[in-house]
């Protein structure tokens, strides 16, 4: 085989290479895993109250991840103001435990007659750019935003946990992007499968959050990049 038909076959199982890669990266940047299951259980009866109450919490792993949890923590309580859903905030990780499900003290807070007691563990992801020049490899890496959201359902009735189910997604984003829709795209994903027929701002979720609604460092700059 000539040299110039070895650079073709060379070139050719490089595409193909890239090509798989390109594929399993999408594959696994967004997963969202049981929604028939939720389907299923009908959340909401026939004249549209529900029939569940909602627990959430949120923490990143540094705080400046954790300092985007205004987010979730506006639009669940927008989401379930308009919906009529019981909802509490665990402030804590000891508070809920997957297996064994909410202590008796969240019970006895949780009120109303209901079938489901759900609980949503929310994550925001932010990682900043940086320039890497490890193994001669240098050059720009973009920052990287995303959520992680994990589902737990359990039946009122005994406590047992009959549908667990999770949505992630992490994305590059552009050089001084609002990390803001990102994280909202997220509540968008939970609230979607709770509550398909949901409609409000929030079902925009590239939608921008105006800057005198943003707390913190999600204020600074805000308007002037995006």
């Amino acid at each position: 085989m000539s040299s110039a038909n070895r650079r073709k076959l060379r070139s050719v199982y490089q595409r193909a290479a890239f090509s798989l890669s390109a594929l399993l990266l999408t594959s696994c940047a967004t997963t969202a895993s049981n929604n028939g299951d939720l389907a299923r259980l009908h959340l909401f009866d026939s004249s549209g109250a529900p029939r569940f109450s909602l627990w959430y919490s949120c923490a990143g792993q540094v705080s400046a991840e954790t300092e985007l949890c205004w987010v979730p923590s506006k639009y669940f309580t927008l989401w379930a103001s308009e919906r009529h859903v019981a909802i509490r905030e665990l402030t804590t990780d000891d508070a809920f435990d997957a297996n064994a499900g909410l202590p008796s003290a969240e019970l006895a807070k949780s009120g109303g007659d209901v079938d489901y007691r759900i609980v949503v563990r929310f994550a925001p992801f932010a990682t900043p750019s940086y320039t890497s020049e490890n193994t001669g490899m240098g050059g720009f890496v973009p920052p990287k935003v995303g959520y992680q959201a994990e589902l737990y359902v359990y039946a009122a009735s005994d406590g047992r946990l009959i549908v667990q189910t999770d949505y992630r997604k992490k994305s590059d984003a552009p050089f001084k992007a609002d990390s803001v829709p990102y994280i909202k795209a997220g509540v968008q994903a939970v609230l979607g499968a709770l509550d398909p027929a949901y409609s409000s701002d929030i079902a925009g979720s590239k939608a921008s959050v105006p800057c005198a609604e943003r707390p913190g460092r999600s204020a600074q700059g805000c308007g002037s990049a995006h």
